[in-house]
């Protein structure tokens, strides 16, 4: 019985010693504003190497169009869209950068059916429900298959967006997306 007790405690205590840990990629929680149809993004980086880094948005969100008079709505649907920007980091011992304005795409142009005799005004709007932030070398060779991320930041918002500061639930920060 000793025996088994002494290696179940040995054990017990290494396991509790192991800790795995990803040095935070960010210096605080990134920053969101909802612009109707676009999300941006922007934070700090530290933690990682020197050199260049691309930084991709990819927002995931409920697009609904309003058709004016005449018009026909078309039915809500969900999207994911993405922005890139590449963000420096400086050599040095922990060292932050920073990124700002990186902004996804805009969604298409929303169709609106209309009678033939009718003006369709269209308000566009996309309610964003989450953000991925991916962090990865800049790829010199655009033939070469893409390199992983060193960093993956996922954020969720509480409620779907409305336009203006958009403030996540929780982001979680990952080695790869």
């Amino acid at each position: 019985m000793r025996k088994s007790s002494y290696i179940t405690v040995t054990a017990l205590a290494l396991i509790g010693s192991i800790t795995i840990a990803a040095p935070p990629p960010i210096k605080k929680t990134p920053t969101f504003s909802d612009d109707g149809a676009t999300l941006t993004a922007a934070g700090n980086l530290k933690g990682i190497a020197a050199g260049d880094y691309e930084v991709t948005l990819l927002a995931t969100g409920t697009e609904s169009v309003v058709c004016g008079e005449g018009g026909v709505n078309p039915p809500a649907a969900p999207l994911v869209l993405t922005g890139t920007k590449v963000v420096s980091v400086p050599a040095g011992g922990n060292v932050v950068a920073t990124f700002e304005g990186l902004v996804s795409s805009a969604p298409p142009a929303p169709a609106c059916a209309q009678s033939e005799d009718a003006a369709v005004a269209v308000q566009h709007d996309v309610a964003f429900t989450k953000a991925a932030l991916e962090i990865r070398p800049v790829q010199a060779d655009p033939a070469a298959p893409p390199k992983k991320p060193v960093r993956c930041i996922q954020c969720t918002f509480t409620l779907p967006t409305v336009d203006g500061p958009a403030k996540p639930q929780s982001c979680l920060t990952m080695f790869s997306c």
